[in-house]
């Protein structure tokens, strides 16, 4: 090396050196080109498991009046006995099908219960769902009152119980679809249009516990690659997204191997709808007041749960997309809209008072993954 370095002229050997060096720094903090690594280790995960946050008790204490009505069967409410038995006669189905799968979903200016539902507000034949009448449910307390009562920033509202026993736990949006057959179903949905994103926790001084890491939520642009199963692989390479707005920081602490944020004020995530061409890719979910609790388990693996404010107009943007919600997954959107809008708790407008976000939950499950090096240069934005 040394004769090598007495051919090259003086200048040029600096150069080579101070390359060298520089190298040496980017391969000591792992290649991690965005910003220096804080004392201690990272760990990146990919999020595959999301759900609303709906809590599966028993269905006779959740729902007992039964699921919501569907839209077939509220349009068939709105009949008589008589008119019920003749619409349902065999020779008479062609008129059934257009009363409830087109005049019944349809509002005097052509637009339809899915596409618009809030023109159906005051429309009798669409009144809100029943709801969860259970005391039980995952969540956060997000207002700080022990109560639900009515804050600056909150509307007043009822309280659930933690399923470990947490008090005062917020998640309106469960108490909203909870007994819907459309969000309900049969049992727990392991996706709920919230696309697969990374969690990076870095300057893990011990993963039992410590006073403080740093916390990265981010969309990535990658597709994450399945195994044979349709599941994502673990330990594969994924960049974060380029799109500053999908992208927050924060910071936490790990107590007895779980990691506790502070609030993330405002969090946007991608949500992607391939059939709808450029502007299903430019599509998003919104949170507000997030805070997650996220216990890193000792295979690897990470677990928990986040909880904020949703936009009640953002969060079923999938199922409000066209008349064929109504039609043919037979959900009564005006309904859905109505009840979130009766039961939203957070955000008030200042004209009317009224709220216009709700409390959620999200059961959250992530297998580890790396970052790709070299990703643009983050914003910290809590």
């Amino acid at each position: 090396m040394k004769r090598v370095l007495s051919r090259i002229p003086r200048r040029t050997s600096r150069t080579v050196v101070g390359l060298a060096v520089a190298l040496g720094l980017a391969l000591t903090v792992g290649g991690n080109a965005f910003r220096a690594a804080p004392q201690g280790q990272t760990r990146t995960f990919l999020i595959v498991q999301s759900d609303q946050g709906i809590h599966y008790g028993k269905f006779e204490e959740d729902c007992p009046q039964g699921f919501e009505m569907t839209v077939e069967e509220a349009f068939l409410a709105t009949k008589t006995p008589e008119e019920r038995e003749r619409l349902l006669r065999p020779e008479n189905a062609k008129e059934y099908a257009k009363g409830w799968k087109d005049d019944f979903i349809t509002g005097p200016g052509g637009e339809n219960v899915c596409n618009n539902p809030k023109s159906f507000m005051n429309d009798p034949k669409h009144g809100p769902w029943r709801g969860v009448q259970s005391k039980v449910s995952y969540g956060m307390n997000l207002d700080g009152t022990p109560d639900g009562r009515a804050t600056a920033n909150t509307c007043g509202h009822s309280k659930f119980t933690g399923v470990n026993g947490e008090e005062a736990v917020d998640n309106q949006l469960y108490r909203a679809i909870g007994c819907s057959k459309m969000h309900r179903s049969t049992a727990p949905m392991a996706h709920a249009y919230i696309d697969p994103f990374l969690v990076e926790i870095r300057g893990i001084d011990d993963p039992i516990n410590d006073d403080h890491v740093e916390v990265g939520i981010y969309s990535t642009d990658d597709t994450p690659l399945q195994g044979s199963d349709g599941k994502p692989l673990p330990n594969q390479t994924l960049s974060v997204t380029r799109n500053a707005r999908w992208r927050a920081t924060g910071a936490g602490r790990i107590v007895n191997g779980e990691l506790t944020t502070d609030v993330f004020s405002s969090l946007y995530l991608k949500w992607v709808m391939s059939t709808w061409g450029l502007f299903g890719q430019a599509s998003e979910n919104e949170f507000n007041d997030v805070r997650f609790k996220l216990t890193l388990r000792p295979d690897g693996t990470l677990e928990g749960l986040m909880a904020a404010y949703r936009p009640i107009d953002n969060i079923f943007t999938i199922g409000r997309c066209c008349k064929g919600t109504a039609s043919t997954a037979n959900n009564d959107c005006a309904s859905e809209h109505k009840t979130l809008a009766m039961l939203a708790d957070g955000y008030p407008d200042p004209e009317t008072g009224q709220c216009t976000k709700i409390s959620s939950a999200s059961n959250l499950k992530g297998i580890p993954v790396f970052i790709v090096p070299g990703r643009p240069e983050l914003t910290s934005r809590k």
